[in-house]
């Protein structure tokens, strides 16, 4: 399994805003390149040298890598898998299986519903493949609404650029924790997208969440 060097910030939004391709103050995406253009890149600019072995590691061959197909039957660029809440002192953790259309997706989870004992101490996994060609600004956004309706949080896990590759990529964010307090518990409905620059969507779907004083 293997986990690169994600940048594993999480932006609050203040402002309710769609935009997914401004993800925190000043953050633009950057400008998309092909993989036949990084490898023949100048090899004497160290800091591209770099980059480049960040993110085709070893291979300097740029079709065999965007020839890299873990499902030549599926067109995306990001397959995802699953993503899992870890608890640090709760069993078992909450598992979103990701594998499937989004009307399955949809299916599958809008019905659910996950309790959260209230001050909760966790984080959010991801495990995913990349395929055909690089994946630019991979970010797992979730925006929370209270009475379906009203945005009471929104943010953003900016997981990075990948290549394609036969092994399956994870991301794991730094601890969180989940509100406390009379005012913070209540049902919350949870529409969850991950995404990328490029504004594609490989995954949305969206949940039922419960901020309880203990665990049901």
């Amino acid at each position: 399994m293997a986990s690169g060097d994600h940048e594993k910030q999480k932006h609050h939004d203040e402002q309710d805003s769609d935009d997914e391709n401004t993800v925190g103050n000043g953050y633009k995406a950057p400008q998309k390149i092909d993989i036949g253009s990084i490898v023949a890149k100048d090899e004497s600019d160290e800091s591209l040298t770099r980059y480049k072995k960040l993110l085709l590691g070893n291979s300097s061959d740029g079709t065999q890598i965007q020839n890299q197909l873990v499902d030549p039957n599926d067109s995306r660029v990001v397959l995802p898998i699953r993503i899992t809440l870890l608890f640090e002192n709760h069993k078992p953790d909450v598992v979103f299986e990701l594998k499937g259309s989004m009307e399955q997706l949809k299916d599958l989870h809008s019905k659910r519903t996950i309790t959260i004992k209230e001050g909760e101490h966790y984080r959010t996994q991801l495990e995913y493949y990349v395929q055909r060609d690089i994946v630019t600004g991979l970010k797992l956004i979730n925006k929370v609404l209270k009475a379906r309706t009203i945005t009471v949080d929104k943010s953003k896990f900016m997981i990075g650029s990948r290549a394609p590759s036969a092994e399956i990529q994870t991301f794991v964010s730094d601890v969180e924790q989940a509100p406390s307090g009379v005012l913070s518990r209540g049902s919350f409905l949870v529409k969850s997208k991950l995404t990328d620059d490029d504004k594609l969507s490989y995954a949305e779907w969206e949940w039922n969440l419960v901020i309880a004083k203990d665990w049901q």
